[in-house]
């Protein structure tokens, strides 16, 4: 597994925690998680992800927690999105140059220091016009 490059399980109604040892996933370049039912927070270990373009955890409705400053060692990380969740906290502001030609989306709860959000559907898309 430590050679996967892809996971996607969205939409698999999944619940419980997103495992710690996510982590032991180097090579992972795409992480898609979208629309489950994970709870509990995002785990620190997903900074050790530092191949990772994409991560997409939004619709998990109970995943919470402070967005993890972690997120801040994946200088590859093009496109995030974690709107639809219970995560508190901000990206971390070094993101925004490597997240230039991509997008950030999350909602009110969770700050996008590096980018212009624009409000619609009941969600904040913050695409990164960075400052």
């Amino acid at each position: 597994l430590r050679s996967l490059t892809y996971l996607g399980l969205s939409s698999n109604i999944l619940e419980g925690g997103i495992p710690t040892e996510i982590g032991l996933l180097n090579s992972l370049t795409q992480l898609d998680l979208w629309k489950n039912n994970f709870e509990g927070s995002i785990p620190t270990e997903i900074g050790l992800l530092t191949s990772l373009t994409f991560a997409y955890l939004s619709d998990n409705p109970n995943l919470a927690g402070r967005v993890p400053t972690e997120l801040a060692n994946l200088s590859n990380l093009t496109s995030l999105k974690l709107h639809t969740t219970q995560l508190t906290g901000s990206v971390p502001y070094n993101l925004c140059s490597t997240l230039e030609a991509a997008t950030i989306d999350c909602d009110d709860e969770i700050e996008c220091d590096c980018c212009r959000c624009t409000y619609g559907n009941n969600t904040f898309y913050c695409h990164t016009y960075c400052r």
